[in-house]
């Protein structure tokens, strides 16, 4: 058994050999032998391994709780009936779809317009190269 003393002046990479050392009993010993000394490892950096696994449990229920609170902000915002009239409904739908259509032909027309332009300037250099 090692002195505290000893025990805290144990480095990472020392830690790390003794989990990978070979001459480790293996099975459910070995698996408890390299925990306990992960254990005093984190008990010499001052941290307890309980709150290791209260932080970790901690993380895990904070992103459960956000989770479900966009989830359930995300299931809020589903459609919903604005009109009891479907004459009034339709009249809606056919505003907003004309207004996207005169908004989709006035820049077809600005497209139109710049790529004559574009062909206009493409002649005069294929003239002046001549």
């Amino acid at each position: 058994m090692k002195r505290i003393e000893d025990i805290e002046k144990i480095t990472a990479e020392e830690l790390e050999a003794v989990a990978n050392d070979a001459r480790l009993p293996e099975g459910k010993a070995g698996a408890r032998e390299v925990i306990a000394k992960l254990e005093i490892a984190e008990e010499a950096k001052g941290r307890s391994p309980r709150k290791v696994y209260i932080g970790w449990i901690s993380g895990i229920a904070a992103t459960f709780i956000v989770m479900l609170g966009i989830g359930l902000a995300l299931q809020s915002r589903g459609p919903k009936d604005t009109f009891d009239d479907p004459v009034l409904a339709y009249a809606q739908v056919q505003s907003v779809l004309q207004q996207i259509s005169s908004g989709m032909q006035q820049g077809k027309a600005a497209v139109d317009e710049s790529g004559q332009m574009i062909a206009d300037e493409f002649e005069k250099t294929i003239i002046k190269i001549k």
